[in-house]
């Protein structure tokens, strides 16, 4: 059973499938049996030129090869399937031969992207892989200079130029050809944060990064002539003002550009930064730093549009259907565009009722979902099955709509408990189930 993690918050959704510009449809693609850790889960996805979509793992293996009768190789596959879930041919791969030289796929996906071919470009710890996207081949492999750590996900300007760095700081960004053959360098050392991902103007003049652990918002540097002058900081984006004293920076663990040339951030987890109101969703941006909206929900379900932590976004080749990978849920899922000019489906529901939580039975977290069909007071209230009131998670007035709350039992038994929804004079109540 997938396990959900969590911390005590209540979220207001638009509807159950509309957030921001986008429409939640479905899963593409799942790791069945994992748990929500921080250290595994999916890292990476990218349309290929041919409309495949190609995904990968980070730090959880998806096969074993076995060399000899008695050694094992754990390998992290990497996969490509039609937008209806149907493999490619050449999918999962597990081995690429380059020049002869065939390199099993020990090692974890750190991030992916598509080339101005329609092939693929994969990145793990300290090489990246150039690979067919219509026969799973490989093509190129650039292995970075004195480093075996964690390569970013690459980025590709409309001259065909790869840009790729580390996730630590203190190394540089560099420039590559077509073919994988460094050409210099972007930055001669990236410092100041860790970055999972990159992302490169069309023109090469400008990047933007993340900021992984550290809250820098999406950094953005810029130079006249790429490849020439060195990029230089601009400015951050991405922050919020918390309150009278404290502005929040988006912590961006991951960073995608869309063919329209808007900026997707992945804000970090919730249990990282404690902020409900804006972490476990990406955020979308002009490249003028302008908040466009945000969407997922905050540890929903992650086959109702849920979100745990992005790891990437990636699109078809009309702009007009989206593929979000998360790492906590270890999915790849499906969103398509509410076009500008058509009214988004925004459902008032038109009765009060309090939803069965997901999943259940849980351990140690769990979603609660209901329906306003009205403004009014809200509480909502678990209990043990003694009648103890154990967390009061909500006790607020809240508009008519979708909503959701997340329940944490870390700290409690296995057994059964209450939880209870007061509105406007009306009570419903249900039973949930902690196993541990």
């Amino acid at each position: 059973m997938r396990r959900m993690l969590s911390i005590f918050v209540t979220a207001l959704v638009i509807s159950s499938a509309v957030f921001g510009g986008w429409e939640f449809e479905g899963v593409l693609a799942e790791i069945p049996d994992t748990e929500i850790t921080n250290s595994y889960g999916m890292h990476g996805v990218t349309v290929d030129g041919a409309g495949m979509i190609w995904y990968a793992m980070y730090n959880y293996s998806t096969a074993s090869l076995y060399p000899t009768a008695t050694d094992t190789v754990d390998v992290y596959q990497i996969f490509a399937v039609s937008s209806d879930g149907t493999p490619a041919s050449f999918s999962p791969i597990s081995m690429l031969t380059i020049s002869g030289v065939t390199d099993t796929l020990v090692s974890s996906c750190r991030g992916l992207t598509t080339d101005n071919d329609g092939n693929v470009l994969y990145a793990v710890a300290g090489k990246m892989y150039k690979i067919n996207h219509t026969t799973g081949a490989g093509m190129a492999m650039y292995d970075y200079p004195d480093f075996t750590g964690s390569l970013s996900k690459p980025a590709v300007d409309d001259a065909g130029n790869v840009y790729i760095g580390t996730v630590g700081p203190g190394h540089a960004i560099k420039i590559l050809n077509s073919d994988l053959v460094e050409t210099g360098n972007a930055v001669a050392e990236f410092t100041g944060s860790n970055t999972r991902a990159i992302v490169v103007s069309g023109d090469g003049q400008d990047i933007y990064t993340g900021s992984t652990w550290n809250g820098m918002g999406i950094r953005h540097l810029h130079s006249d002539l790429p490849g020439t002058f060195p990029h230089e900081e601009v400015e951050a984006i991405g922050g919020w003002q918390i309150n009278d004293t404290t502005f929040q920076q988006l912590w961006a663990e991951d960073v995608s550009m869309s063919p329209e040339g808007l900026l997707y951030a992945a804000n970090t987890q919730i249990e990282f930064t404690a902020d409900t109101l804006h972490g476990s969703r990406y955020w979308v941006y002009g490249t003028d730093g302008t908040e466009k909206y945000s969407f997922g929900t905050p540890n929903g379900a992650y086959d109702q549009g849920g979100m745990f932590n992005g790891r990437g976004c990636a699109w078809s080749a009309d702009g007009t259907k989206m593929y979000v990978a998360d790492f906590g849920y270890c999915a790849v899922t499906i969103w398509n565009q509410v076009p500008d000019g058509v009214d988004r489906p925004i459902t008032i529901p038109t009765a009060f009722e309090l939803k069965q939580n997901y999943p259940n039975p849980f351990n140690p977290s769990t979603t609660i979902a209901y329906e306003l069909h009205q403004d009014g007071l809200v509480t909502l209230t678990v209990y043990d099955v003694a009648g103890h009131e154990i967390a009061t998670l909500l006790n607020d007035q809240m508009n008519a709509g979708n909503h959701v709350a997340s329940f944490n039992g870390s700290n409690l038994s296995s057994g059964l408990y209450i939880y209870q929804l007061s509105f406007n004079g009306q009570v419903s109540a249900k039973s949930m189930m902690l196993v541990k």
